[in-house]
């Protein structure tokens, strides 16, 4: 169980607005010591889109990218998708402030994989945020990802925990 350093309440949830890096600057992995390339080099991009095939943005090196967080109530967050110090791209999530001082967020939690135990899987994935001591935001996922392929061929599951840190670039003007 990952103690939360910062835990959040209704009064200082404001604290989690301001502007991020999209490059995670600390990836730990809580659950699992073996976790694939894709989930120590996804961006924050990947991880909100919940997009479990493809990437839905096409990152240019060339590009500067951020994200801003903006919290609208206790039961919703803004996130802003920024290119260059411009909006691209803004997206509304339903969240909930549990009594253990974690944002969770309620985003495409389950989804599924062609036809789960027919020849697919389906992905549960559960986030929470809060700040570290250097107020710095912490993504913390716990995703199972269970499917088989004809019932019999194969089956498969997997199971990770893992906590992510976006450095904050500035506070929310």
């Amino acid at each position: 169980e990952f103690v939360n350093p910062n835990p959040l309440k209704t009064q200082n949830l404001h604290n989690l607005e301001g502007t991020y890096d999209i490059a995670n600057i600390v990836f730990d992995s809580i659950k699992n010591e073996k976790v694939s390339y894709f989930n120590t080099h996804a961006n924050f991009f990947k991880e909100i889109d919940r997009k479990l095939i493809k990437d839905t943005l096409g990152l240019n090196n060339t590009n500067d990218y951020k994200f801003e967080l903006k919290v609208l109530n206790p039961k919703k967050i803004k996130i802003s998708y920024l290119k260059n110090g411009e909006i691209i791209r803004e997206r509304d999530i339903k969240t909930k402030l549990k009594k253990d001082g974690f944002l969770y967020l309620s985003n495409k939690n389950l989804q599924f994989l062609g036809v789960p135990y027919i020849f697919g899987a389906f992905d549960i994935k559960k986030v929470r945020l809060t700040l570290s001591k250097n107020n710095d935001l912490i993504f913390d996922v716990s995703n199972i990802r269970s499917g088989a392929g004809l019932l019999i061929v194969f089956l498969t599951y997997k199971e990770w925990q893992y906590k992510r840190e976006y450095k904050r670039i500035s506070l929310a003007p």
